[in-house]
């Protein structure tokens, strides 16, 4: 398989459900500590028997998705990426560099039958701790070549002083990780749509990006509204980028529905948001 497995027409509509251990207080907001491994398995098999077929590729990890929805779940022609990054990031940034999951590794992505491996990394170019997240990235993606697996690479910002910072981090990053030519780059919005509404400014910055790298690059979607996302998707898509790569922002309310509810939640709600976002792309 290869990343073209994860597109229509050069264009990605893809769902990312890779969440892991993030996914506890979603699920179970007044104890995330009794979210079951079975728990977090099930509701990823109800997003992906209700929306697979729906997306271009699905973002998977290999904690509670590789392999348990592996057996015939995935629609025909969906492909998948498989998350390499060990968790434990979120609480401290710059504690490490990125590593990959212990037990798991470059091969192993390969070996399942991923289209591609996908790595985040938690980064700020004006940090000294960047140089160390670039030759780990850049490590990391030698392992990919060397296995013959492409990269997906989500360059994550941290810790901003303020919305104003957001679009000179993100050209930053672009920047520093391009160059080494990851197959593609997940990125975040470049704009503060919250604090900056003006949408030639959105438009002009993601036509920056497009502008300083070579390889496709899609739009993550982070925790907003499904709304903010889909209005951000709009003017990126025009300004050079490639497509989406969509999570909670799309189906953020299935997670909060009862287990009993989320399949009418995820046919009613999520499916038509997709389908949206899918007409964006196309």
């Amino acid at each position: 398989m290869s990343v073209a497995d994860l597109t229509h027409e050069g264009h990605f509509a893809v769902l990312a459900i890779d969440h892991r251990d993030s996914l506890r207080p979603v699920l179970g907001p007044d104890n995330p500590e009794a979210v079951t491994t079975e728990a977090i398995v099930a509701f990823k098999r109800d997003l992906v028997s209700g929306l697979a077929a729906g997306a271009t590729g699905v973002m998977l990890e290999p904690e509670y998705s590789i392999p348990h929805l592996l057996d015939g779940i995935l629609p025909p022609r969906v492909g998948f990426t498989a998350a390499l990054e060990a968790q434990g990031y979120l609480s401290d940034p710059e504690a490490a560099p990125v590593a990959v999951l212990e037990g798991w590794s470059v091969q192993a992505a390969a070996d399942c039958g991923a289209a591609a491996a996908k790595l985040l990394v938690l980064y700020r170019p004006d940090r000294p701790h960047a140089a160390a997240q670039e030759q780990a990235v850049g490590a990391i993606l030698e392992e990919c070549r060397r296995v013959g697996i492409p990269l997906l690479l989500e360059p994550m910002f941290y810790g901003l002083d303020g919305p104003a910072a957001r679009t000179r981090i993100v050209l930053d990053t672009v920047d520093r990780f391009a160059p080494l030519g990851p197959d593609v780059l997940k990125l975040p919005f470049p704009v503060d749509g919250e604090h900056d509404p003006d949408r030639s400014r959105w438009a002009a910055a993601c036509s920056e990006i497009s502008a300083r790298c070579d390889m496709p690059w899609t739009l993550l979607s982070g925790g907003g509204s499904y709304e903010a996302y889909r209005d951000q998707l709009a003017v990126a898509v025009v300004s050079g980028c490639a497509g989406f790569t969509a999570g909670r922002a799309l189906w953020g309310d299935a997670a909060r529905a009862s287990a009993a509810e989320r399949p009418a939640v995820i046919a009613e709600v999520i499916a038509p948001r997709l389908q949206e976002l899918r007409a964006i792309v196309n």
